[in-house]
């Protein structure tokens, strides 16, 4: 028995890797972690609350039964403090102790071992995931989080095969190919005011930026339709006014439409779209579940862009945290055609390590390479003041052009009004392709 009147951990090496086991059973997936015990004590710990917690029960259990469901752990790595590492001064979260199983060896140990920072690597057997998007974050986070010997927290690599999701459907290039623009960054103005406004003010100030120049223009995430018939007369709108401004330019013109919604509300709301002839559906995949990605994505009925809404809460503070390159690829492999980037990204020179992971989970090549849907890239949106003055900065940051400006106060606030702000700005673009 244990000094907390708990048993020992049953059969510690069902969490432990061995070289008798199948690479092809299990996902790899990496954490960084400051603990209050010593790293192997947290790494089993970690293992048992995310897999098989009880290895044997007199009578019912034993270890060899459910060795093949048990999470292994493959590496432990000291690492420097974290928090040095990530230039904060606090100290994480505070710490504390439970009378449970998978607490026995941390509570033991913190007694002897100061606080320190581990880099663990597990191997969780894909029967656990079982196909499931909703068990990636089950799984993988779950309730780890939760462990009280855990005071920092980081969900770094974690590469799904290709098989887990639909894959996107359209990616970067399909996008392009519905721009018919082969070269060049992609100008859409969000729908602004968000709220507020009527359907036909803002079918105005879409056929303006849309006929001044702009490729896209899409739904503002916090755009909310009470009921379905609201819904359908917005889209109907909005389509009318793209329409209008592709006949105008003799340009294609895309309209995105909001599909955040209600779960009861989302097959009509998306079978609409689909019949109506939007051409990609905006939904935020933090709330909405990630699974709505590869629900819509299987389908290869138009552009999926997820949403970052929400998701910053997750992947923003540098000591509780999952990698935005580990969220961009699972967005890519479960189907997402546009993602968004951190809302700096662009104006930071040079971008932050973390940034490079993340805009490189969205476009560089992924395995198995001849896999075309897990190898398709897909298109990184950047926001947040973008400017005509910035494209330069913009291309060289991201190593091309293949991405999307999302532009509203620029053109909105130009002296000469949004029309002409517009056609600056799409000028500016145009010319900058050329100069490439």
């Amino acid at each position: 028995m244990s000094a907390s009147g708990l048993p020992d951990v049953q059969d510690p090496t069902v969490y432990q890797w061995h070289a008798d086991l199948n690479e092809a059973d299990y996902l790899t997936v990496c954490y960084e972690i400051t603990a209050t015990c010593a790293g192997m004590s947290a790494a089993i710990a970690m293992a048992m609350d995310q897999s098989v917690g009880t290895t044997h029960i007199h009578h019912y259990l034993d270890a060899p039964a459910l060795a093949p469901y048990c999470t292994r752990v493959r590496n432990v790595v000291p690492l420097s403090d974290m928090a040095a590492a990530t230039n904060t001064n606090n100290t994480g979260v505070r710490a504390y102790h439970l009378a449970t199983a998978s607490y026995v060896n941390t509570h033991q140990s913190s007694n002897v071992y100061p606080s320190a920072s581990y880099r663990i690597t597990l191997s969780v057997p894909l029967c656990l995931l079982a196909g499931k998007t909703t068990q990636l974050w089950n799984i993988l986070i779950g309730e780890l989080p939760r462990l009280g010997f855990i005071t920092r927290f980081s969900l770094v690599y974690a590469p799904l095969p290709p098989s887990f999701g639909a894959g996107p459907a359209f990616g970067m290039l399909g996008i392009r190919k519905l721009t018919q623009r082969p070269n060049g960054p992609l100008l859409c103005r969000a729908m602004r005011p968000a709220t507020g406004a009527s359907d036909t003010i803002m079918a105005n100030i879409n056929y303006d930026v849309l006929t001044g120049g702009f490729h896209i223009v899409k739904d503002d995430e916090l755009q909310a339709y009470a009921t379905f018939d609201i819904f359908a007369a917005h889209l109907r709108a909005m389509l009318a006014a793209r329409d209008a401004a592709r006949k105008a330019t003799g340009e294609p013109k895309l309209y995105i439409a909001n599909l955040i919604c209600e779960p009861w509300e989302l097959n009509a709301r998306w079978e609409l779209c689909c019949t109506l002839g939007v051409d990609g559906v905006l939904i935020a995949p933090w709330i909405q579940g990630f699974g709505v990605v590869s629900h819509l994505a299987k389908q290869r009925r138009m552009p999926i862009f997820a949403h970052n809404t929400l998701g910053e809460l997750a992947t923003r503070h540098p000591d509780w945290n999952v990698s935005p390159a580990v969220v961009n690829h699972w967005l890519r492999v479960l189907g997402a055609d546009i993602i968004v980037t951190e809302g700096d990204f662009g104006d930071v020179i040079p971008p932050t390590p973390l940034q490079r992971e993340a805009l490189a989970a969205c476009v560089e090549p992924q395995e198995p390479q001849n896999d075309l849907a897990a190898a398709l890239p897909v298109l990184p949106v950047l926001q947040g003041g973008k400017n005509p003055e910035g494209l330069s900065r913009y291309k060289a940051l991201i190593g091309s052009d293949n991405f999307m400006l999302i532009v509203a106060s620029w053109v909105d606030n130009y002296p000469a009004g949004l029309i002409a702000g517009a056609a600056v700005f799409r000028r500016a673009v145009d010319e900058s392709v050329i100069s490439t």
